[in-house]
């Protein structure tokens, strides 16, 4: 019964995101987001986290998941021609001034080797090499594994496409009971350059960029169906210029006040979760795995109408451990063939 009603929400899920979501609608906080996406779940961003290491508040724990539905509408392993990369902007200027670039090859007994790179002005630098599924140590200082866990975004997704009918004594999480693959990266924060930093990540396949994502639901939310993909395969440096409009439009609609919406945009764009790795403070803070990143930002774009959908943690429980996401579902298994 459990994998049926699994696999249940799975194929709804699938139907709600790929029929699509206006400017003015919550799909996922960045499942799915575009038609390039759809094409291969292995370079799907899903979600990213920035926040300080519960463990060690000298460490900052940089996390990606991809692959949504993984196992039932996407693969379980990354895909093994393409970058997985956390952009660092140390100065505020919206560009990468330090990235951790992650690539996969696969091996004949199924199992993936993953190479950790580091680049900035000095050079690019190999970090560390290992299998998935294993927690690798990093030289120096540092964690790195990425494996299959239980998508840690939480959200009542049919309450919002029904009327925003929140709070009815009827929560769901749309997400519970599925998994994501994960890549979940632990370094000094002294890494990382200044103490208030910037962070996205982006996915690339043979030097096209597939998928970038910075604070969650942006794209899903803000950015028009026929611009989803050309947001997608820029960067964050040209947000303003390019989207800003956009946003605007969206959060005048939601709140009915204009003067919010410009104030919010400057929030929201660039596309880039801001770190005080010194503060253990979450969203808007960066963001941390238990942050409702859904109310806080339901509560902001409305103007304070709406405060949150009543689902307010992960069906499964994080861990205060590295890795710390929690372990994967057992989900039926559909085949899968994307390579």
């Amino acid at each position: 019964m459990r994998s049926y009603r699994t696999l249940m929400v799975c194929i709804l899920l699938m139907i709600t995101l790929v029929v699509g979501v206006s400017a003015a609608q919550i799909g996922a906080a960045d499942h799915l987001d575009s038609p390039l996406v759809m094409a291969d779940g292995r370079t799907d961003i899903n979600d990213i986290y920035a926040f300080q290491s519960p463990e060690n508040a000298g460490n900052t724990v940089l996390v990606m998941t991809v692959n949504p539905l993984a196992g039932v509408a996407s693969p379980t392993a990354f895909h093994p021609t393409a970058g997985y990369t956390f952009n660092i902007d140390q100065d505020g200027d919206a560009r990468a001034d330090l990235t951790y670039r992650l690539q996969f090859r696969d091996r004949p007994d199924g199992s993936q080797r993953v190479t950790l790179y580091s680049k900035d002005n000095n050079g690019v630098n190999r970090l560390v090499t290992g299998l998935t599924g294993q927690t690798l140590t990093i030289p120096g200082g540092g964690k790195l594994t990425a494996s299959l866990f239980d998508d840690p975004f939480f959200f009542d997704l049919v309450s919002f496409r029904n009327g925003l009918t929140f709070c009815d004594g009827d929560e769901f999480d749309f997400f519970a009971g599925l998994n994501v693959s994960a890549i979940v990266l632990e370094v000094p924060s002294s890494w990382l350059g200044p103490s208030n930093i910037g962070v996205w990540a982006h996915t690339d396949v043979g030097g096209l960029q597939i998928d970038r994502m910075g604070r969650p639901a942006v794209n899903t939310v803000f950015i028009s169906s026929a611009d989803k993909d050309t947001f997608n395969r820029s960067l964050p440096v040209y947000d303003q210029v390019n989207f800003r409009d956009q946003v605007v439009a969206v959060i005048t609609a939601l709140s009915g006040d204009p003067a919010l919406a410009e104030a919010l945009a400057d929030v929201l764009l660039p596309d880039i979760l801001t770190v005080d790795t010194s503060n253990p403070a979450g969203f808007l803070n960066g963001r941390a795995l238990a942050n409702d990143v859904i109310d806080a930002e339901l509560n902001l774009i409305t103007g304070g109408a709406v405060t949150g959908d009543c689902v307010d943690a992960n069906d499964k429980p994080f861990n205060a451990t590295f890795p710390y996401l929690a372990t994967p579902h057992m989900v039926t298994t559909l085949a899968v063939d994307q390579n």
